[in-house]
């Protein structure tokens, strides 16, 4: 009988000690979740910029904190500093896409067509397809301009929360640069720490960090930095033709590049077309073969090269990650989305190395 008293105490003392760790890992979570954004953003930028750490650490005889500092003002000067500045000429760029449809809440659109004569080809396609329409164009007029004056209403708050924006920005980012120096620094004992607390022999839990880290590379260096560097490549052949807005097309390229089958095509093919019926045709095939033969080849090209042939997550997969990422969690999700995938994966492969074999 004293046995099972003891027993019955020793699995009460369990479940009380595994209810307080619970209620405290909760109330710790809930009190960091303010900064949820910020150390995200950190660690997905010391992710990216490690390697470059580790180089300058050994230049510089491992004084971490001198290159911790020195990283990081790097970064600053020449990734920063570029990205708003790009980040604000995006925004104008938006506003003035608003702003070249706002005539169509103001004028017929058999007087706005006529505006388009400077464009035969263009001018020509839309008066016969119009001319289809011609039964339908009252509702359609008065449904556009009710659908564009609403826009055009919420102008002024989109400008105001663009201003919050910045000022939230700014704060954010001087935490996510403190985020990123401790990360920085203490980076292998952060990993080590982790390593520890994973049950089983070291064999096994290297082959585990090896795992994981095999598939986070692959989701950000061979899925979101490629994607980034054929909007890059978009983003410098639309602004040499002068096609317009052309930082929201290459942002458009950058979501483009995660669909299966048709990915950047879905972009620069229309702006193709767009420049043949404008007449421009020396322009349209300098972006078609540039695009068909440079843009559309990186993730042939880049892709094996960055994480070799080792791992494939389905394109699939990783569009869902991104899309869902985007709706959750803003601009942060088409980092966090795919990351959360490779995280999800390794829980698997973790599960198949642990009990399946």
């Amino acid at each position: 009988m004293n046995g099972f008293y003891e027993k019955f105490f020793q699995n009460l003392g369990a479940w009380v000690l595994s209810i307080l760790s619970s209620i405290i890992i909760i109330l710790f979570l809930y009190l960091l979740s303010p900064l949820f954004y910020i150390f995200c953003w950190g660690a997905i930028l010391a992710f990216f910029i490690y390697p470059i750490y580790s180089f300058v650490n050994k230049k510089f005889k491992y004084r971490r904190r001198f290159s911790a500092i020195t990283v990081i003002v790097c970064f600053l000067i020449f990734i920063i500093g570029p990205l708003s500045l790009l980040l604000f000429n995006f925004y104008s760029q938006m506003l003035g896409f608003l702003e070249n449809l706002q005539p169509l809440t103001q004028k017929d659109i058999e007087e706005f067509i006529k505006g388009l004569q400077n464009y035969p080809y263009l001018y020509n396609l839309i008066s016969k397809i119009l001319d289809q329409l011609n039964p339908y164009l009252p509702q359609l007029q008065d449904r556009l301009s009710q659908i564009l004056s609403k826009v055009f209403q919420d102008t002024f708050t989109i400008f105001k929360n663009f201003i919050k924006f910045v000022v939230s920005f700014g704060f954010k980012l001087a935490f996510t640069l403190i985020t990123l120096y401790y990360f920085l620094i203490d980076g292998e004992k952060t990993v080590k720490e982790i390593t520890d607390l994973i049950p089983g022999e070291e064999k096994e839990k290297e082959k585990i960090i090896n795992r994981v880290s095999l598939i986070l590379k692959g989701v950000l260096y061979g899925n979101i930095l490629t994607a980034l560097i054929q909007g890059l490549l978009a983003f410098i052949i639309y602004f040499a033709l002068g096609i317009p807005q052309y930082l929201l097309w290459a942002f458009l390229t950058i979501i483009a590049s995660f669909i299966p089958a048709f990915g950047t095509g879905l972009i620069w093919g229309p702006l193709v077309i767009y420049l043949i019926i404008i007449g421009n045709y020396t322009k349209a095939l300098i972006l078609f073969i540039y695009s068909a033969l440079i843009i559309a080849q990186v993730d042939n090209i880049l892709k094996p090269f960055l994480i070799g042939e080792k791992i494939k997550i389905h394109n699939l997969l990783v569009l869902f990650s991104v899309l869902g990422g985007l709706i959750k969690f803003g601009f942060l999700g088409l980092f966090l989305g795919p990351i959360i995938l490779g995280l999800f994966l390794s829980l698997i492969e973790i599960y198949k190395i642990k009990f399946l074999h």
